[in-house]
């Protein structure tokens, strides 16, 4: 009875610490991407251009879709980085996750922090709150109008630090045809970073607590 009054209150104790410790950032990963596992590999020189004006009339959107891994580690992202070139420069432009709806983009749920694109280079778009599924298909779509590169040479985008994410595709959406979503060339440059769920370090802490409890069990029935 006393060791079950003990391991409650290591419980309670880690949960407590958690919330605390919650406060605090932990330790982002790139997950995804072809720039890299430090997502700090250099842009290529060739682009596609989408979202309207005298260069992209035709192309409404562009779409670049990945699948996450089925391990729960890595799901709450926190910035995807894209190369970009603003053809309206300077410009404001967002990222939006969406679901995925047999093989092409399909709902908007989640929409990055706006951020100002200029010249050619890697953006940051971070998301406040954005926690996705296990084994769960997504596309990636900026807001337009710019130039989203890619390069012919570059491996199309997969996991990075073991994550067990993998590429699914890219699409583009014409002007002509609004909802209809083609396949595109690509793959575009992008990397995302993403942080373990509070309940992967949950489950950790009471499991080291759990642990040391047992060993402190049998060196008290040793005596």
């Amino acid at each position: 009875m006393k060791f079950s009054r003990l391991l409650s209150a290591a419980i309670a104790t880690a949960a407590l610490l958690l919330a605390v410790a919650g406060h605090a950032a932990p330790p982002t990963d790139v997950v995804y991407g072809n720039l890299g596992i430090g997502g700090t590999e250099d842009l290529s020189a060739t682009n596609t251009d989408f979202g309207g004006g005298a260069l992209t009339d035709s192309v409404a959107r562009l779409a670049q879709g990945f699948t996450t891994g089925s391990s729960s580690q890595y799901l709450t992202v926190q910035s995807v980085t894209l190369g970009l070139f603003s053809n309206d420069t300077p410009s404001t432009r967002t990222v939006s996750i969406f679901s995925d709806n047999e093989g092409v983009p399909g709902t908007s749920l989640f929409t990055s922090n706006a951020q100002e694109v200029t010249s050619t280079g890697k953006y940051g778009f971070t998301f406040p709150s954005t926690i996705l599924s296990p084994s769960t298909k997504y596309w990636i779509v900026p807001q337009g109008p710019a130039s989203w590169y890619y390069n012919f040479d570059e491996d199309q985008p997969t996991q990075q630090n073991l994550s067990g994410w993998s590429y699914l595709g890219t699409k583009r959406e014409m002007t002509a045809s609004l909802g209809t979503w083609l396949n595109s060339t690509g793959p575009y440059s992008v990397s995302i970073t993403a942080v373990p769920e509070p309940s992967t370090y949950a489950l950790a802490a009471i499991g080291v607590a759990a642990g040391g409890l047992m060993r402190w069990r049998r060196r008290i029935a040793a005596r």
